[in-house]
């Protein structure tokens, strides 16, 4: 972002105030000129003046400066959980996170000639969104009946110019399951994946990412629409949902349904909600009567017990929700096949960079940045 000052809130309240550009220079201890080149946006304040004028005039910060997009700002994406709202402090904490990010950029082991192939023309139209799906499988090599493995996706997003950074947020508030951060400039994408969710989530997590990678162009609500379409295609092709539709209509039988999706979901490693949808979504598009097990919210209540089955992802790798820093950082490495702490240790090394500069980086509490940076340095 590009800052500059509020010159027609400022002035009205320096008319309230009674306040010449003379007298405000005086109790700012700078020059008149200086002042004047401020009101005219030819100069902008330096940080102690400018919160200096934010005191005398009882200004926020927001009141007092206009931040302006320059056009290559971190374009930031996120489930939003419910009705929850997403806070304008979470979007520019977000913001800062990626444009700390772009400070790494040089160091990463990536081909800075070539770009990243990308979708054309994402939608979520049906056919467009199982079109797309087929072609990554294709890419993958996984066939339409067969499951798509952890491992494939982490090895195919390190292809595609994304870093993988693991975080433990635990119940985070605003970005619940993932983050993701896209940098114009460099091309690159970063995406921060909770392991504090369970492992069928967790995968979704990974697929709904993969949409975002291959979609960059996508914003807000439009970017995160096409990405859970995305994922539920990828992980639950159209040719399984047809499948399933025609022997879930067979059975008839609500728990015999809610069974045989659960026995799908297990064998994918995503969530009973995510074949349910996926197989009514086949239905719709081709007009035929949806599986409905949501009258008594069936699918729901199975899908809450579903869960209790599977452990939380930072459990299956360090059997605790609390690594050392020196298993957190090995995770990235070993487990993602992600340079990032490798770079980021080369970084803060070349830099002498302290903790404080992790705990923004990573949003974490601070005594947790600094197990890291010892681990790191």
């Amino acid at each position: 972002m590009k800052n500059k000052l509020n010159i027609d809130h400022i002035a009205q309240r320096t008319k309230e105030l009674g306040l010449s550009q003379a007298k405000l220079a005086e109790m700012l201890s700078v020059s008149r000129q200086s002042v004047s080149q401020w009101f005219k946006n030819e100069k902008f304040p330096r940080p102690d003046k400018l919160l200096k004028l934010a005191r005398i005039l009882n200004f926020r910060f927001s009141d007092l400066v206009v931040e302006i997009p320059t056009g290559n700002e971190p374009v930031v994406a996120f489930r939003k959980k419910g009705a929850h709202k997403i806070t304008a402090d979470y979007l520019e904490q977000a913001g800062d996170m990626g444009r700390i990010l772009a400070q790494l950029v040089p160091h990463l082991p990536f081909d800075d000639l070539a770009q990243p192939a990308i979708l054309k023309a994402p939608s979520c139209n049906y056919d467009y969104v199982q079109k797309a799906a087929r072609r990554i499988r294709a890419e993958l090599e996984v066939p339409e009946g067969d499951r798509i493995e952890f491992q494939t996706l982490i090895t195919f997003f390190k292809d595609l110019h994304a870093v993988i950074i693991p975080a433990l947020w635990g119940n985070k508030e605003n970005h619940e399951n993932a983050l993701h951060i896209y940098l114009p400039d460099s091309m690159t994408t970063w995406i921060y994946l909770n392991l504090d969710c369970r492992l069928h989530d967790f995968k979704y997590w990974m697929a709904h990412e993969l949409g975002h990678v291959h979609a960059p162009q996508l914003k807000e609500d439009e970017a995160e629409n096409f990405a859970d379409a995305f994922a539920g295609a990828l992980l639950v092709p159209e040719s399984l949902a047809k499948h399933e539709y025609t022997h879930l209509r067979r059975l008839g039988n609500i728990g015999k349904q809610i069974n045989r999706i659960k026995e799908i979901a297990n064998a994918l490693i995503v969530s009973p909600l995510t074949v349910y949808f996926e197989v009514n979504k086949f239905a719709e598009h081709h007009g035929l009567p949806k599986i409905d097990l949501e009258t008594k919210r069936e699918i729901f209540k199975a899908n809450t017990n579903f869960n209790k089955a599977y452990s939380l992802v930072s459990e299956c790798l360090f059997e605790t929700t609390n690594p050392t820093p020196a298993q957190y950082v090995n995770s990235a490495r070993e487990v993602f096949d992600s340079p990032f702490f490798e770079i980021l240790k080369n970084y803060i090394t070349e830099h002498r960079k302290s903790a404080s500069f992790l705990q923004s980086l990573l949003n974490i509490p601070l005594s947790d940045a600094q197990g890291v940076h010892e681990e790191l340095c």
